[in-house]
């Protein structure tokens, strides 16, 4: 069985709107490993759960959403 080639470009990460830091504690973002991106299969689609936000409202906390794990794309390269 033939698979397709996928190709993958660089998106801003939603979590930490491309500044690589998480905003709370300045740390590394742990999505995007302090990157600022993610890989991203092309064409690029954000998530239809949080709408490419990287967020989820759960009661009254805001988390990841669970989806896209904060990236705020779908169909993101894991690298781990």
């Amino acid at each position: 069985m033939v698979m397709p080639v996928m190709q993958y470009a660089p998106e801003t990460c939603s979590w930490c709107e491309g500044t690589g830091k998480y905003s709370t504690y300045n740390d590394l973002c742990l999505v995007c490993n302090g990157q600022g991106s993610v890989l991203v299969a092309q064409p690029a689609r954000k998530c239809p759960h949080c709408e490419g936000k990287g967020t989820a409202v759960s009661g009254e906390f805001t988390d990841r959403c669970k989806v896209c794990n904060g990236s705020g794309w779908s169909h993101v390269f894991k690298t781990k």
